[in-house]
C-alpha cells in the first residue's frame, strides 16, 4: 500500500487519521457539500493551469499506480515535454504530479492550488514571513511540493528537479477568458473526479490569466529532511498487513476531527477508537465552548483529563475557568449540569432599548478562485441576495422583503442599493455575526475601486459599517452573552439557536408567521425548521437548499450552468434561494420573539 502526497498531508495533520483514511472509515468530510464546493473550484484552476501549456499531455492509468509509473517513465525518457497527472512511484512513495515538464535534464514539478497570493502586496517572496520563516498557512502545501520533489527525485536521480507552486494571484483581474463561466464540470460515471470543459478562447487566455507559477526551491530544501524523515514513518505503517496505526495523540484539537461521528452511527468509528471509553460520555468535555482555551492557549487540559480517565463535561470545574471565555463556558457548565435553559435577566431590557423599525438582515454571497465576471479579481465577494424581515412598530405586523440578482453583471451596487432603499437610515438592524457589515465595507471599496460614484449609497454604507455604531446589533454577540440552551452544546451558530428555541417555545409554533415550518418527521418528532424547507422539482430531481453552500452552488447553475437558458428551471432555482434566505432572517424573528417572552 503507497503513501500518497495527500495520505502525508492527513498525516501530518494526526497520524491515526492515515490509519482511518487507507481504511475508509467514515468521515465527516464524506459528502460535505463546503469541500466539494472548494473541490470544484480547485479543478477549474488545474485546468487553467494547464490550458497555458500547449503542449501538454494528458496521463492516465491512475486506478493502476505501477502501469502509470510505467508511462510516465517511458514519457521522460523520450525527450522533452508537458505532462499532466504523472504518477511516480518509488519505495512505497506515490505522488500524482498536476503538471510535470522535461526541460534537457531539469524535471519541473508545477502544483496547482486554489489558494491564493497578492503580488502587489506579498513582495518577492509570498512564502516567507516577515521574519523570513515559513508561514503556518503555507507549510502543509509547501509539504506537499516537497513530498513530489522527493519522490521524484528519488524515481529519476538523473535528473535535477526544480518544483513550483501555481497559485492564484488576486492582484490580476480576470479577462473575459478567464471568468467562471468559461468552465463547466462535468462529472464522469467511472471516474474519481470530475472534468472541466473550458469554452472560451486558449490563446487569449494564455496572454492573460489569474495565476502566479512561483518557484519555491528554497523552501523545498528547507522541509526536504523532515518530510522525507515523516515519510519514511508513516509509509512504514503501511507496509505491514494489516496495516498499523499510529498512537493516536488524543486532545482539545479531537474537537474538529473528521472522524468524529455520532456513536453508534456507524460500525466504524475513528474517533472511539481513539478515545475508547472516553468517547462515550454526553455531554462531552470537547463540546464546552471555546475548549481550545480552557487552561490557556498553550495548554491541552483535555488531554490531561483524558489521561486521568476523565472526558464528561461535568469533569469541568468552575475553578479552571479564566480569560474572556470563562462566563460563557461557566453557563454552559450550570446550565448543562441542570438540564435547563438560561437568559440573561438583562437580555429583554436590552432588547426593548433598541428602537423601531427593526430590520433583521441576512446575505448570500460567493467568493470564488475564478471571478463570476471579467474585471473582478480572484475571491472578491460577488454579493447576489438579501432577505429582509422588518417589524416597524411595537407590536406591528412583520414584513418581509428581498432580494435576488438575475442579471449577468457584478451585482453588488445593486445589491447595495436595493438594501438601501428597504431600511433607510432609521431604526435597528440586526444581524448575525459580522459577516453582513464585512460585505457592506467590501462593497464600500468596491464603489472606490471601479468608480462607481453614487455619494449618497456610500454615505449611507459608511454609517452602519462605522464600528460601534449602536444602529448595528449582532444577535449572536447577544446569544453568547445572554443566553444558553443545552442542546447548542457548545455552538452560537444560528443553526443551532434556532433549533433550541424552537423546541423550547410553543408560543413560536403557534405564530402564523412560522406555521409553514412546523412539521414532524415519521415518527411523530417536531423538526428543525432548516429540515423543513420543501424540495422542488428541478428538471428530473428533488431538490432542497438548506445551507450557505447550497446556496452558492444554485446560484451558479442558475446564472451559469444548466439553467441559464432554461426559464422554468431557472425560476425553480429561484425558489430554492428565496425560501433558503427567507428562513434565515425568519429564524432570527423567532429568537428575538423568544427572547422577549423570557425563558421556558
Amino acid at each position: 500500500m503507497n503513501l500518497t502526497k495527500s495520505d502525508f498531508t492527513v498525516a501530518r495533520t494526526c497520524g491515526a487519521k492515515l490509519y482511518y483514511k487507507k481504511l475508509h472509515y467514515p468521515s465527516l468530510n464524506d459528502d460535505n457539500p463546503y469541500l466539494e464546493f472548494l473541490a470544484d473550484g480547485g479543478y477549474m484552476v488545474e485546468t487553467m493551469a494547464k490550458l497555458l501549456f500547449a503542449d501538454g499531455k494528458e496521463l492516465g492509468n491512475w486506478a493502476e499506480p505501477d502501469k502509470a509509473f510505467e508511462e510516465t517513465r517511458l514519457l521522460l525518457e523520450a525527450g522533452d515535454g508537458t505532462f499532466f497527472e504523472a504518477t511516480v512511484v518509488h519505495n512505497g512513495l506515490l505522488a500524482r504530479i498536476d503538471i510535470l515538464r522535461r526541460v534537457g535534464n531539469t524535471l519541473q514539478i508545477i502544483e496547482v492550488k486554489s489558494s491564493s497570493v497578492d503580488s502587489e502586496a506579498d513582495g518577492q517572496n509570498p512564502f516567507r514571513g516577515k521574519k523570513g520563516g515559513i508561514p503556518s498557512e503555507w507549510r502543509p502545501y509547501l509539504e506537499d511540493v516537497t513530498f513530489q520533489t522527493i519522490v521524484l527525485g528519488l524515481a529519476f536521480p538523473q535528473f535535477k528537479v526544480v518544483p513550483f507552486l501555481c497559485v492564484v494571484d488576486k492582484a490580476k483581474s480576470a479577462t473575459a477568458n478567464a471568468t467562471y463561466d468559461k468552465f463547466r464540470l462535468r462529472q464522469i460515471n467511472d471516474g474519481w473526479r470530475p472534468e472541466v470543459d473550458y469554452d472560451g478562447n486558449v490563446d487569449e487566455l494564455r496572454k492573460s490569466h489569474v495565476l502566479a507559477i512561483i518557484d519555491v526551491s528554497g523552501e523545498v530544501l528547507e522541509l526536504k529532511a523532515n518530510v522525507e524523515s515523516e515519510a519514511a514513518r508513516f509509509a512504514a505503517t503501511l507496509q505491514s498487513n494489516p496495516i498499523s496505526r499510529i498512537a493516536p495523540e488524543i486532545g482539545k484539537k479531537c474537537k474538529r476531527c473528521e472522524y468524529r461521528l455520532p456513536l453508534g452511527q456507524t460500525e466504524k468509528n475513528g474517533f472511539h477508537d481513539c478515545w475508547g471509553k472516553l468517547a462515550e460520555p454526553a455531554p462531552h468535555i470537547l463540546d464546552l465552548f471555546r475548549v481550545d482555551m480552557l487552561g490557556g492557549k498553550n495548554n491541552d487540559l483535555v488531554a490531561q483529563f483524558a489521561l486521568q480517565g476523565k472526558a464528561k463535561l461535568s469533569d469541568v470545574s468552575t475553578e479552571l475557568l479564566s480569560g474572556a471565555f470563562a462566563p460563557r463556558q461557566n453557563l454552559q457548565l450550570e446550565c448543562s449540569a441542570a438540564g435547563r435553559e438560561s437568559m440573561s435577566p438583562i437580555l429583554k431590557e436590552i432588547l426593548s432599548s433598541h428602537p423601531f423599525p427593526l430590520h433583521f438582515i441576512d446575505f448570500e454571497g460567493s467568493r470564488l478562485a475564478i471571478p463570476y465576471h471579467a474585471g473582478m479579481r480572484p475571491y472578491e465577494q460577488s454579493s447576489f441576495q438579501w432577505s429582509c424581515h422588518s417589524i416597524l412598530n411595537s407590536g406591528g405586523k412583520i414584513e418581509h422583503t428581498e432580494w435576488l440578482n438575475t442579471e449577468d453583471a457584478f451585482p453588488n451596487f445593486a445589491f447595495a442599493q436595493t438594501l438601501k432603499d428597504q431600511i433607510g437610515n432609521g431604526g435597528t438592524v440586526y444581524i448575525w455575526s459580522h459577516y453582513e457589515m464585512d460585505i457592506l465595507r467590501e462593497i464600500r471599496c468596491q464603489m472606490d475601486k471601479y468608480g462607481h460614484a453614487n455619494a449618497e449609497l456610500a454615505h449611507w454604507i459608511d454609517n452602519p459599517t462605522t464600528r460601534g455604531n449602536p444602529r448595528v446589533v449582532d444577535l449572536c454577540t447577544l446569544a453568547q452573552e445572554h443566553y444558553f440552551h443545552p442542546s447548542m452544546k457548545g455552538s452560537v451558530s444560528i443553526k443551532y439557536v434556532l433549533p433550541s428555541v424552537w423546541m423550547a417555545d410553543t408560543n413560536l409554533r403557534a405564530n402564523p408567521l412560522f406555521e409553514k415550518y412546523v412539521k414532524t418527521d415519521s415518527a411523530g418528532t417536531l423538526l428543525n425548521p432548516y429540515a423543513t424547507l420543501p424540495p422542488l422539482p428541478i428538471g428530473e430531481e428533488e431538490e432542497v437548499v438548506n445551507e450557505g453552500t447550497g446556496a452558492m452552488r444554485v446560484y451558479q447553475e442558475m446564472m451559469f450552468g444548466r439553467a441559464k437558458n432554461d426559464e422554468a428551471l431557472r425560476n425553480g432555482y429561484k425558489r430554492l434561494l428565496l425560501q433558503y434566505c427567507e428562513l434565515d432572517t425568519a429564524a432570527m424573528v423567532a429568537i428575538w420573539m423568544h427572547w422577549m417572552n423570557g425563558a421556558k
